[in-house]
């Protein structure tokens, strides 16, 4: 081989290694972009995730005090009722106390 020959060799050699190592910096380069932009993702997600369930305690919370206020009022109706009823037999329990006590 002739020495010319040799030296393309070697500089196609070098050229080669100098080749393989930008592809491996770029590669990693490549590697270490995509694994911040994950992250970001990730972290975005998280927090899109959070505030979705934040809205939605809130909306059950909201939802939970309306239920408790119309089981109150309910509540309240159905008390007034029971008073005017055991109100309308006072009248008629009193009567019968007073029969029996009487009576006896």
């Amino acid at each position: 081989m002739s020495l010319e020959a040799i030296t393309r060799i070697r500089s196609v050699e070098e050229e080669m290694d100098q080749a393989r190592a930008d592809a491996r910096s770029r590669a990693q380069k490549l590697a270490a972009e995509a694994e911040r932009e994950g992250r970001a993702l990730l972290q975005q997600g998280k927090e899109q995730a959070a505030k979705a369930a934040a809205a939605e305690m809130e909306k059950a919370e909201a939802a939970a005090a309306k239920r408790r206020e119309e089981i109150l009022a309910q509540a309240e109706r159905d008390c007034e009722a029971l008073k005017k009823e055991a109100g309308s037999r006072m009248g008629k329990a009193t009567q019968a106390i007073l029969g029996r006590v009487v009576g006896n």
